[in-house]
C-alpha cells in the first residue's frame, strides 16, 4: 500500500491506474455490467483522442478514459470530484459525441452500444429521495417503460452515498466504491484487496506511483487544481446564495420565511442558512 493515504480520485492517480492497466479497468467496468446483467467483457482497447481546446489546463475539469471492446461496445469512464451544474445533460452530451460515429456508407444499425460510467465525488441526486449510490439510465417510453434502444447506457456512482459493510457481504461494485471512498479505513482496504485481485493490483500500481518523483509532482499539481476549483465553486455558490437573500429581503419576506426558502432552494442546513441570512440581512 502507498506510504500515505492517496486520493484515488486524483487525475494523475486515476490515469496511472486505469489508463495503463486494461485488466484493472475491465474489472471496474464489469462491476457495473454485473449489476445490469450485461455480458461481461474480457478485453478492452483504449482509444486515443485529440482533446478539444477547452479540455486543457483545467478549463474543462473532465478526466476520462475511452475504450472499445472486441464486440464494438464503447465504454467511457469519467471521474468527476467537484459538483457541476447540469451534470446529467453534460454526461448525455459526451455520450452522444462518443456514440455518433458512422463512416460513409454505414447504416444506423451499425452504431455501437456506448456506455458512460460517471464516478462522482458528490451527490447528483437527492439522497433522501434516491439513497442508492448507483443509478443507470437509458431511453424509455415514460408511459410504458418500453426501451427504445439498448445502445444508450449512462451510469452514475455517487461516492458520498456509499455505506460501509462487512467486506464478505460486498459485491464487486461496493468494493470499488470502497476503494475510491476516502472514508474507507486502511485495514478494510487491505481486506478488500485480498478478496478482489484487480483492486490489489490497483493498490500495487499506487505504491509504485508514490515512489516516482515525477508522478508525485503531477499528483500534487492535480490536487492543487482540484482544491482551487473547489474553492472557486464554493465562492460562486455562496455569492449566488447571498444575492438570493438580498432579493428575498427586498421582497420584504420575514427572516424565518427567507431562511426556509434558502434551505429548500440550496439544500443547506438550518445553521448554514441562518449564518448566511444574518450576514446579509
Amino acid at each position: 500500500m502507498a506510504a500515505f493515504r492517496i486520493n484515488r480520485t486524483n487525475d494523475a492517480v486515476f490515469k496511472a491506474v486505469f489508463a495503463k492497466h486494461p485488466q484493472i479497468t475491465i474489472s471496474l467496468i464489469n462491476a457495473f455490467f454485473e449489476f445490469q446483467g450485461t455480458e461481461l467483457i474480457t478485453n478492452i482497447e483504449f482509444i486515443d483522442r485529440e482533446m478539444d481546446a477547452d479540455e486543457y489546463e483545467g478549463k474543462e475539469s473532465r478526466l476520462d478514459i475511452l475504450g472499445r471492446t472486441s464486440s464494438g461496445t464503447k465504454v467511457n469512464i469519467e471521474m468527476q470530484v467537484n459538483a457541476l451544474a447540469a451534470m446529467g445533460e453534460r454526461s448525455v452530451y459526451y455520450w452522444a459525441r462518443n456514440y455518433a460515429e458512422l463512416k460513409r456508407g454505414e447504416e444506423y444499425d451499425q452504431l455501437n452500444r456506448t456506455v458512460a460510467i460517471n464516478i462522482l465525488g458528490f451527490n447528483l441526486f437527492d439522497a433522501g429521495k434516491y439513497p442508492d449510490m448507483h443509478s443507470c439510465f437509458g431511453i424509455y417510453d415514460v408511459k410504458t417503460g418500453c426501451q427504445l434502444t439498448d445502445k444508450l447506457e449512462i451510469h452514475f456512482l455517487e461516492l458520498p452515498k456509499f455505506k460501509g459493510k462487512s467486506v464478505k457481504d460486498m459485491n464487486r461494485m461496493e468494493k470499488w466504491a470502497a476503494y475510491f471512498s476516502p472514508s474507507t479505513p486502511d485495514e478494510e482496504l487491505v481486506e478488500i484487496a485480498a478478496s478482489e485481485e484487480a483492486i490489489k493490483e490497483a493498490m500495487e500500481v499506487e505504491d509504485m506511483f508514490t515512489k516516482d518523483e515525477v508522478a508525485k509532482r503531477s499528483y500534487e499539481k492535480a490536487e492543487k487544481f482540484r482544491r482551487d476549483q473547489a474553492a472557486q465553486l464554493r465562492y460562486a455558490r455562496t455569492e449566488m446564495i447571498k444575492k438570493s437573500i438580498t432579493m428575498l429581503k427586498k421582497l420584504k419576506l420575514s427572516k424565518d420565511l427567507a431562511t426556509q426558502q434558502i434551505i429548500e432552494t440550496f439544500s443547506l442546513s438550518n445553521e448554514e442558512a441562518v449564518a448566511l441570512i444574518d450576514s446579509c440581512w
